[in-house]
């Protein structure tokens, strides 16, 4: 009976020294490992990734790779701008096209004084005397040509060729302007010229000889030839021989279609100016030519006679008369 209650001391000793060892490991042991973890997860990851994946990326790819691709792509580049200009031409063009006639003209007229051909030709470009339907503005026409025969606008004959080309006369009209240059030039300062200007404007094939003539016939319809124009202006065409080097060489021009034309001019004046126009003109020839008529070999007898034929018809004369009359050699 003395033995049994001696077993409870031992029970309740053992389990009461087990359990407050086990709180003290597990609340140091979780406080000093949170700590640990945030520290090198936030120092380290954020200065490892950066440096570390920025540096070789961005050094090695930008310098190798857009090097070579930049220049590239820059040729595809400018396709880009070189396929809007074709979606939009109506919007671009037609301001365009408005635009370089304002400024052309502007820069025609600041030359009107230093280069005033220059300034008549740009003006000629842009206002034409002739419209669409083929009528022909007399006015801007005469306007026209009273600047052009202003004393050294032109600097040389064969300038009119360029004027005329700029002009743009139809083969119909032609006999119209030329009648407009006789009446503007022959009252202008310089009349003395008109002859060499339609000279070159029918050797310069811009106008027909047969406009000329038309133009001609109507200008001096009955009238006289008092500054020599046409005489002039025969004499320029006069065809190339031997005899007369200074002459008119084309293909097919011959004496006999000279003188058709000269007939057919001659005959348009009074009957005296025809043959002072026509004496005046033979005289010129001659004198040009350093010899005698007779003695040239593109005047030949027949020739001769068909002159003297018709210098006694404009001048009234018997042939007789008509060595008195005239101070060449024509026999």
């Amino acid at each position: 009976p003395a033995a049994q209650p001696a077993q409870p001391k031992p029970q309740v000793a053992k389990q009461p020294a087990a359990q407050p060892a086990q709180p003290k490991p597990q609340v140091a042991k979780q406080p000093a490992a949170q700590p640990a973890q945030p520290k090198p997860q936030v120092a380290k990851q954020p200065a490892a990734q950066p440096p570390a994946q920025a540096k070789p990326q961005v050094a090695k790819q930008p310098p190798a790779q857009p090097k070579p691709q930049v220049a590239k792509q820059a040729a595809p580049k400018p396709q880009p701008p070189k396929q809007p200009p074709p979606q939009q031409p109506a919007v671009e063009e037609t301001p365009a096209a408005e635009a370089s006639p304002k400024s052309a003209g502007e820069s025609w007229r600041d030359f009107s004084d230093t280069d005033p051909l220059y300034a008549l030709l740009g003006e000629l470009g842009s206002r034409k005397v002739i419209d669409d339907a083929g009528v022909i503005d007399d006015e801007l026409l005469h306007g026209y040509l009273q600047r052009l025969m202003r004393p050294g606008v032109t600097k040389k004959h064969k300038d009119w060729v360029e004027v005329w080309a700029t002009m743009g006369i139809p083969i119909e009209k032609q006999d119209q302007v030329v009648q407009a240059i006789l009446q503007v030039g022959l009252e202008s300062e310089v009349a003395d010229t008109i002859p060499e200007i339609l000279a070159e404007l029918v050797k310069g094939h811009r106008v027909k000889i047969k406009a000329v003539e038309e133009a001609i016939s109507t200008i001096f319809e009955c009238g006289s030839d008092e500054q020599g124009c046409l005489a002039r202006f025969l004499f320029m065409i006069f065809p190339k021989s031997p005899t007369s080097e200074w002459g008119w060489s084309r293909v097919g021009w011959s004496w006999q279609q000279w003188w058709s034309i000269s007939d057919r001019v001659l005959s348009a004046l009074d009957a005296s100016s025809a043959f002072e126009c026509l004496r005046q003109l033979l005289t010129t020839i001659e004198a040009e030519s350093g010899a005698y008529l007779p003695h040239q070999q593109i005047w030949d007898e027949k020739r001769l006679s068909t002159v003297r034929s018709a210098l006694c018809r404009f001048g009234g004369l018997a042939e007789d008369e008509l060595p008195a009359a005239i101070d060449i050699t024509l026999e």
